[in-house]
């Protein structure tokens, strides 16, 4: 299990690297991904510091800024544009951030070493909603990279996915459960998860219940 605080394909693509180390034998494949995911050059101090050299000085921003709101503009286009422009100055400019976050996680994953191994290793298959994420580029080379599969449930249709079967299981045992404080919950529910998990049935049902008719 993995909880993500961001819902954005960078953080996708981590958790689909997670999925891959779990899930290899190789060990130094699994150690040039951590390597990769954790590289220093993904930090936001590492960013800011590039993003900071490619932008203008302080000088080149105020002229930049005074031809805008010299030119035969309106005001309001004049004011609009001048409004991108600092946004686009602006170092701690979230979608600036997250899109070179995105541009150097894909590049430390194109290690032809990594890309080697992975496809020795079996595929990973996931079944998954078609959340705009999950249709971005980078997750699409991160899959092809890292071997995996994704499966796309149809649209609408989220009690096509066979985790709404577990969680169905694991709340029926909760109900019937006693627990003091929240960590005994978590307990109970992380013991109930990872019984349910292995056993085939689960998976195997969804599979002759959904594959095995003509709605995919």
């Amino acid at each position: 299990m993995e909880v993500n605080t961001k819902n954005n394909a960078f953080q996708f693509v981590i958790t689909l690297c997670h999925y891959r180390i779990e899930n290899m034998e190789n060990t130094f494949g699994k150690q040039l991904i951590e390597e990769a995911i954790n590289n220093e050059n993904l930090s936001d101090k590492e960013i800011k510091k590039y993003l900071s050299s490619k932008s203008l000085n302080e000088m080149d921003l105020i002229n930049k800024i005074n031809n805008e709101l010299y030119n035969d503009n309106s005001q309001q286009i004049s004011i609009e544009k001048i409004q991108k422009i600092c946004r686009k100055e602006d170092n701690n400019n979230s979608r600036k951030i997250w899109n070179e976050k995105r541009s150097r996680l894909l590049n430390n994953l194109l290690n032809p070493q990594i890309n080697e191994i992975n496809s020795k290793e079996k595929r990973i298959n996931i079944i998954l909603d078609n959340a705009r994420i999950h249709h971005a580029k980078i997750v699409e080379k991160a899959c092809e990279i890292l071997n995996i599969n994704l499966i796309f449930l149809q649209p609408y249709c989220p009690d096509l996915n066979p985790i709404e079967d577990v969680w169905r299981k694991i709340k029926s045992e909760v109900y019937k459960s006693i627990y003091g404080n929240l960590n005994e919950l978590i307990e109970i529910f992380k013991g109930e998860f990872y019984k349910i998990i292995d056993l085939t049935s689960f998976y195997a049902n969804w599979v002759n219940e959904y594959l095995g008719t003509n709605i995919w």
